[in-house]
């Protein structure tokens, strides 16, 4: 049977630091332990490590991210890898 109904991992601190303190940090500890998506083979197998290092149990790779909850990089579009490539490949001719 379960012991904390509403405050969950934050049971410990008791009445102390108020509400408010105790509910942000139940959202993030809530947060930094549920698995996310692996950037490589986009299975829900990403899972925190260390502060700000998260590990896919599936594929084994290792990526940095914030130090709480991760969050995805944006993904690069086609327009900014043209560009990225047009800038490598022009020569620059004037000084």
């Amino acid at each position: 049977m379960r012991r904390t109904k509403k405050v969950g991992s934050t049971g410990w601190m008791g009445p102390r630091y108020g509400i408010r303190i105790r509910r942000r940090v139940l959202e993030i500890d809530r947060a930094q332990h549920k698995a996310n998506t692996c950037p490589k083979c986009s299975t829900v197998t990403l899972w925190r490590v260390a502060s700000g290092i998260y590990e896919c149990q599936r594929c084994g790779v290792r990526v940095s991210g914030p130090a709480y909850v991760y969050v995805a990089p944006p993904p690069i579009t086609r327009q900014e890898r043209g560009a990225a490539g047009e800038e490598t490949a022009k020569p620059s001719g004037k000084r």
